[in-house]
């Protein structure tokens, strides 16, 4: 990861102790390779796979419109 990657992620991890609370749980299937990456990408991070998970799909879904500060 870069410097600009490292900051941004950081942020979205602090900012989720002042967001929405996780109130809804979501399972899905993947790849063992993608899992695997998954748990992995959790570790360097030093945070649990789901955390990880939800920074990629946030990031993911705001660029097809999502407004992770909207109100449904």
């Amino acid at each position: 990861m870069t410097e600009e990657e490292i900051k941004e992620a950081q942020a979205f991890y602090d900012s989720e102790f002042r967001g929405a609370p996780l109130l809804d749980v979501i399972t899905f299937r993947c790849t063992k390779t993608l899992g695997d990456w998954l748990r992995n990408k959790g570790l360097v991070e030093k945070k649990d796979h789901s955390a990880v998970i939800r920074r990629l799909l946030t990031k993911s879904a705001e660029k097809e419109g999502f407004d992770k500060n909207g109100i449904i």
